[in-house]
């Protein structure tokens, strides 16, 4: 073996790991990136629970856009995200704004501080901009927070934040001949989120927020494997999202579809149809949300087409709406009786004791049964068929 001996050198065998790195900052970019996606993902599953948002935009404009459709109207909310190693680091004036506390030898620069790269935004897309907003892992400045106090009117303006006023003048030149209530209310736009925990390195608390939203619009027998691969298919969808190349002049339909991740996008992987989730969103039952993945496994386990199965899902919801609204006008002791009858059906096509040929028959015999015992004229076939889903997925979810 060749060994080389330089003048001077040390002549002594160092492994890797003992030797002072010259820098890290690929690896500190890397977590910065990880951090990002993970904010993204969260944000992402929210889609499933507030209406309002649509969609989430993957490192463009900002590292993510949310964006909201309220009463018709489209708003966006611009999201930096910032992360330090050291937790007990705080962010300055002069990393948020761009404020030196004391310029005598040089001028503020508030373009290239956080505020100021995110500022722009309020002006450039007007009433679309919902807000903008810095979110970090560490908290930030007493003077930084009490600066957003005054903006909103909690606390007397001071010096520090007539400064800020001045400079945003200079960075938003419109913005010079309006009164102070308008560079207040255009300053008020921006939000500070400190302290989420979430962008720290240690994955504990980000998987335990996933998972608890993913298992609230997934299947109720998800195992914690199962969830880990769901996190990580979403976090590769994100990165993707985020790395795909985009032409100067992108159509909506296209950017949409290349850096922005959707209802489907989340429904995909958590194995939910979006017809099937609308359903049962609109029909208001919140235990009936858990159970419609359930529903999806057992009959695509069956054999049933994607199409065929959002059919069924829509029998299973109208079963459950016509059953709310008419248990109380029928005795119980009927309907116990009629439930038992269903629930023997579900459990013939729980166990393959059903062929798909077989169905048929199978619901056409427990429909003049189901008639005659509660002497009701208004079970359709539909509801019937629905009756046993319905009882299928209750079955497999205790």
């Amino acid at each position: 073996m060749y060994v080389c001996s330089l003048p001077g050198a040390i002549e002594t065998d160092m492994n890797l790991n003992e030797v002072d790195l010259r820098e890290q900052a690929g690896r500190d970019t890397i977590n910065r990136f990880r951090a990002q996606f993970r904010a993204a993902l969260i944000e992402s599953l929210a889609i499933l629970e507030e209406s309002e948002i649509e969609r989430i935009y993957c490192d463009y404009h900002e590292d993510y856009v949310v964006k909201y459709i309220t009463d018709g109207k489209t708003q966006y909310r611009f999201v930096q995200v910032k992360t330090k190693s050291k937790l007990n680091d705080r962010y300055t004036i002069l990393d948020i704004f761009g404020i030196k506390k004391r310029p005598r030898d040089a001028e503020h620069n508030l373009p290239d501080s956080f505020a100021g790269k995110l500022l722009p935004h309020i002006k450039n897309f007007g009433d679309s901009c919902h807000s903008v907003e810095i979110r970090t892992n560490i908290n930030f400045e007493d003077e930084v927070e009490q600066i957003l106090e005054e903006v909103r009117g909690k606390q007397p303006i001071s010096a520090k934040t007539r400064t800020l006023i001045a400079e945003t003048q200079k960075l938003i030149p419109s913005l010079a001949s309006e009164p102070e209530s308008a560079h207040l209310e255009f300053l008020s736009h921006l939000y500070l989120e400190p302290r989420q925990q979430i962008l720290n390195e240690s994955d504990d608390l980000f998987v335990t927020i996933a998972s608890n939203r993913i298992y609230k619009f997934s299947e109720v027998h998800l195992n914690p494997d199962e969830v880990q691969k769901i996190i990580v298919r979403l976090l590769s969808i994100i990165e993707a999202k985020s790395a795909e190349v985009l032409i100067k002049d992108i159509s909506a339909n296209d950017l949409d579809q290349k850096a922005s991740i959707g209802m489907k996008d989340v429904l995909d992987v958590l194995s939910i149809s979006t017809s099937t989730y609308e359903i049962l969103r609109n029909g208001g039952d919140e235990k009936a949300i858990k159970s419609a993945s359930i529903l999806q496994r057992t009959l695509k386990r069956s054999g049933f087409s994607p199409a065929t199965v959002d059919a069924f899902a829509g029998y299973k919801c109208q079963w459950e709406a016509w059953h709310r609204k008419y248990r109380h006008d029928i005795p119980d002791f009927l309907m116990t009786i009629a439930m038992e009858l269903v629930i023997q059906s579900a459990r013939k096509l729980a166990s393959g004791a059903i062929k798909t040929a077989e169905i048929t028959a199978e619901v056409t015999t427990l429909k003049s049964q189901l008639c005659d015992h509660l002497k009701r004229t208004d079970i359709t076939h539909e509801l019937t068929f629905g009756a046993v889903l319905s009882e299928l997925v209750r079955g497999e979810a205790t």
